[in-house]
């Protein structure tokens, strides 16, 4: 009931930011999203290191800020200072030196991995129907989540990958598949009229796809520090990297097909 609660409550402000406010709201509310998972992340990965949590949170949260205000060329340019900040931020913070280059990998791919890749969602919002993309890329990987949820827990058998998610089940994956199917079908024929039928067929399936696998990476991830959730902020589904994990891979993917193929 927990998950089933909350889960209406964050699709109802998604709708109402997505649909009902002006870009600069939207882009605060990923940056907050930003901010708030990168501490999830960095809390999992950097260990004692309390002053790479503190600087990767800082420095991936500017990232939507560079993103708002100079787009794509800007945040290419900020990335490229934040990784030399990195490195010199352990040449003198840098003991034990045994764990340097772990602990640099660890800043920086948090700060790309979420970071970068959500703020795309400012770029998308940015574009012609940008609120429709939006909340097509959402419905299809929150129809792909439920359905998975709920067939893999009835009739899920074979395990989609036991040592990284133990509870996924190919049973689950398929059914998540054909609810993003269905979804992206009625959203075509409704709202996204721009594109067409099959269009909007082959992207469900590639943004299944890849959000499953983008749910995977953050499992793995959490496994590897043997930890189960990425938070508890959310009541029944665990921390807001927990929520967003499955649209982290698609939301660039979505962003790229958009500007090459429909602008």
């Amino acid at each position: 009931m927990k998950r089933i609660i909350t889960g209406i409550l964050l699709s109802l402000l998604l709708i109402f930011i997505v649909v009902f406010t002006k870009i600069f709201w939207f882009f605060a509310a990923v940056a907050l999203i930003v901010g708030l998972s990168l501490i999830e992340y960095y809390k999992i990965t950097a260990g004692q290191d309390k002053g790479l949590l503190i600087i990767g949170t800082l420095f991936g949260v500017m990232i939507p800020v560079v993103v708002y205000l100079a787009g794509l060329k800007g945040v290419l340019g900020y990335l490229t200072f934040v990784v030399f900040l990195v490195f010199i931020y352990y040449l003198f913070i840098h003991e034990p030196l045994a764990t340097v280059t772990s602990r640099i990998g660890v800043g920086i791919l948090g700060i790309i991995y979420i970071a970068f890749f959500i703020s795309h969602l400012i770029l998308i919002r940015d574009l012609e129907q940008g609120s429709l993309w939006i909340l097509f890329l959402v419905f299809i990987i929150a129809a792909n989540d439920t359905f998975a949820y709920y067939v893999g827990k009835k009739y899920g058998r074979r395990k989609l990958s036991p040592i990284v998610s133990p509870n996924k089940t190919v049973e689950g994956a398929v059914g998540g598949f054909v609810g993003g199917l269905l979804i992206a079908i009625a959203f075509q024929q409704f709202f996204l009229l721009k594109i067409t039928l099959i269009e909007a067929i082959t992207l469900s399936a590639f943004i299944g796809i890849i959000g499953q696998f983008s749910d995977l990476f953050e499992s793995l991830i959490k496994r590897s520090a043997d930890v189960k959730d990425s938070g508890s902020i959310l009541p029944g589904h665990g921390g807001v990297l927990d929520r967003i994990d499955s649209i982290i891979f698609p939301a660039p993917f979505l962003y790229y097909y958009i500007i090459i193929f429909k602008v």
